[in-house]
């Protein structure tokens, strides 16, 4: 009994270890192809940004105006999401501009978003769970900018279908005690009113563009922007160890 404890013990300490360690400089994998799974599970378990050029998926705007999947806007009115996309009259617009969506993951799941990402989910280390989990769509709006925020799964799914690019900020762990907290930080327009020691963070931008994703480790920070003109069409997906998805269920309880 005393051994099996032990056992147990001594695996979560290597398990938290390895969920804890990072890689301290900003170097990114070269770009992995789905082709090559094997090349693909050897970087997914490396502790550095990957790029993956995942090709179609069936969040696009020519899908999506011909599509039956259900759509629910913040007015909670629900409807055909062809409704949605041209704009019919069921309720899906305010004064000319649509409603945001706000069942991304149900979306996600009916339109089987995670079938398209299978290569990434056979590619994963063997101590990760099995599927992605919180696959979920959206729309960003031409300017839109997503805020700060941390990741908290072994490897986090960042892609663009249609439009943009979306240009992602990214930040080591390591800089995290010199940024403001909050999911509403702008890190472009960050000053040293709002952060006094934000001349000592260094970071990278990265372009994502139709038919690529960025799969970020866990505790990275990121922050999306919509380059160009028009909207952008993008997905994400989570992939967990079981430590990481308990870290994530207990955040959400707190």
């Amino acid at each position: 009994m005393w051994e099996l404890l032990v056992l147990i013990i001594v695996v979560l300490g290597i398990h938290w270890w390895d969920y804890q360690s990072a890689v301290q400089e900003y170097t990114f994998a070269q770009p992995a192809t789905l082709d090559r799974r094997d090349e693909l599970s050897t970087l997914l378990k490396e502790k550095t940004p990957i790029a993956v050029e995942i090709g179609s998926l069936p969040w696009r705007s020519i899908l999506a105006e011909k599509a039956a999947w259900t759509v629910v806007v913040e007015s909670g009115a629900e409807m055909p999401v062809s409704s949605w996309a041209t704009g019919g009259t069921t309720g899906g617009t305010t004064g000319g501009t649509k409603e945001e969506i706000v069942n991304n993951e149900a979306l996600a799941a009916e339109m089987e978003l995670a079938t398209g990402l299978t290569d990434l989910d056979v590619g994963r280390p063997w101590w990760w769970l099995p599927e992605l989990r919180d696959c979920r769509v959206d729309i960003l709006r031409e300017g839109q900018i997503v805020g700060l925020s941390w990741i908290g799964a072994e490897r986090h799914w960042i892609g663009c279908t249609e439009g943009g690019p979306v240009t992602l900020w990214l930040v080591h762990s390591r800089y995290r005690r010199y940024l403001p907290v909050g999911s509403s930080v702008n890190p472009w327009t960050l000053t040293v009113a709002e952060a006094p020691w934000i001349g000592r963070v260094q970071y990278i931008e990265v372009t994502v563009k139709p038919g690529w994703c960025i799969g970020l480790p866990a505790h990275w920070g990121v922050a999306a922007r919509v380059e160009g003109t028009g909207d952008a069409w993008i997905w994400s997906a989570n992939q967990h160890s079981f430590l990481s998805f308990a870290l994530s269920k207990l955040s959400m309880i707190s």
